[in-house]
C-alpha cells in the first residue's frame, strides 16, 4: 500500500484493489478520513475540488463524513419517494373521504395517465414542466381536456400531501393555471320558458305508465332531488307522520344527512304508491329498477317504463 501526498491533507492511496483518493483531518478533536472518490474515474482536478468543499465544511464548524452521509440519505429518500409511492399511500389514506366508484376512478386515472410518465421519478425531482409535458399534454392531445384539468388536481393533491409529509418543499401544480387548455363547457337541456314548464308537467300528470313510473315522474319537481336518489328512496326513510323523507348521509354525494320535506301532493302520491311497494324495502320497487329492487311481470310496459326513465334521469 503506497501514499502520494498533494497536500492539505489529500492524497493517494495505492492497493492491489485500486487507486483512491481520501483526505486526512481532525473534527471535534479526533482524526478522521474522508473518501472522496476512485482514481481514475475522479481526475485530480475533481479531487481537490472535493478537498476544497470539505474544508469549507470543516470552516463552517461541519464534519465533512457526517455531511457526506447525510448527503447519501436524502438521495436513498429522495429515490423511494416516487410520486407513484407518495401517491399510493395518499390514496390509501384518503379512501374514507371518497365513494367506492370514485376511488376506482381515481386509482384508474392515476395507472393509466400519470404513473407511466411521472411515476418512478422522485418528487423532489418533479418540475411544474413534466406535469404539463408528460401528463397534461398527453391527454389534451387525445381530446380528453376536462380529464387533464381532474388529473392536474389530483397532481396538486398527492403533491400537498407530500408537502405535509416532508417529502416536497411545494405543489408545482400551482405554476400551471393558466397552462391548460380551457373546458368546454356543455349544458345539459333545460326547458326555461313558463308556457313549455306547464307543457311538461300535463305530460307528466297524463302518462299511463307503470305505477312506479307514474310516481318518481310526479315526485321528481316536487322533491328536486338527483335521479340516482329518488331511484333507491326507501320506506324506511319515509316518515308519512312527520311529512319528510330523510336520506342518510351514504346516499348523499356530500355525505350528509338530507331531510327532504313532503309536500301535500308529494304526499297523496306517496300514499297511494304504499299499496303496491310498500312491502318491499324500496319505493320505487318494481319493473323499471331492476338494480334497486325485485322485477315485476309486466313486461308489456318495458319499453314505455325505460323511456320515461331515460326522460326523468335527463
Amino acid at each position: 500500500m503506497l501514499k502520494y501526498a498533494d497536500g492539505a491533507g489529500m492524497y493517494l492511496l495505492v492497493k492491489i484493489a485500486g487507486k483512491y483518493w481520501r483526505m486526512d483531518y481532525t473534527f471535534a478533536g479526533k482524526r478522521k478520513t474522508l473518501a472522496l472518490g476512485t482514481y481514475p474515474e475522479v481526475s485530480l482536478a475533481k479531487a481537490r475540488d472535493r478537498r476544497a468543499a470539505a474544508r469549507e465544511l470543516l470552516a463552517d464548524g461541519t464534519d465533512p463524513s457526517a455531511a457526506k452521509r447525510e448527503e447519501k440519505r436524502a438521495r436513498a429518500d429522495a429515490a423511494a419517494n416516487t410520486f407513484e409511492a407518495v401517491a399510493r399511500e395518499w390514496l390509501g389514506k384518503t379512501a374514507a373521504k371518497r365513494a367506492s366508484g370514485m376511488q376506482l376512478k381515481v386509482k384508474t386515472w392515476l395507472e393509466k395517465d400519470v404513473f407511466p410518465f411521472i411515476g418512478k421519478m422522485p418528487m423532489s425531482t418533479i418540475a411544474p414542466r413534466d406535469i404539463l409535458e408528460r401528463v397534461v399534454r398527453k391527454l389534451e392531445a387525445r381530446g380528453a381536456i376536462d380529464t387533464a384539468h381532474r388529473v392536474k388536481q389530483l397532481c396538486g393533491q398527492v403533491f400537498r400531501f407530500a408537502v405535509v409529509s416532508g417529502l416536497a418543499e411545494r405543489d408545482v401544480t400551482a405554476d400551471l393555471s393558466e397552462a391548460l387548455a380551457s373546458k368546454v363547457t356543455k349544458h345539459f337541456a333545460a326547458i326555461t320558458e313558463p308556457k313549455r314548464v306547464g307543457d311538461l308537467m300535463r305530460s307528466i300528470h297524463a302518462y299511463s305508465g307503470h305505477p312506479t313510473t307514474v310516481a318518481a315522474l310526479k315526485l321528481s319537481p316536487l322533491l328536486f332531488v338527483r335521479p340516482g336518489e329518488l331511484r333507491t328512496a326507501e320506506w324506511a326513510e319515509i316518515d308519512l307522520d312527520a311529512a319528510e323523507w330523510r336520506i342518510s348521509g351514504p346516499k348523499m354525494k356530500m355525505k350528509v344527512d338530507h331531510v327532504v320535506p313532503l309536500a301535500t301532493q308529494a304526499m297523496d302520491i306517496l300514499r297511494n304508491l304504499h299499496p303496491i311497494t310498500g312491502h318491499g324495502r324500496f319505493v320505487m320497487d318494481g319493473l323499471c329498477f331492476p338494480a334497486y329492487g325485485r322485477v315485476n311481470a309486466h313486461e308489456r310496459e318495458h319499453d314505455q317504463c325505460r323511456s320515461a326513465r331515460d326522460g326523468l334521469q335527463r
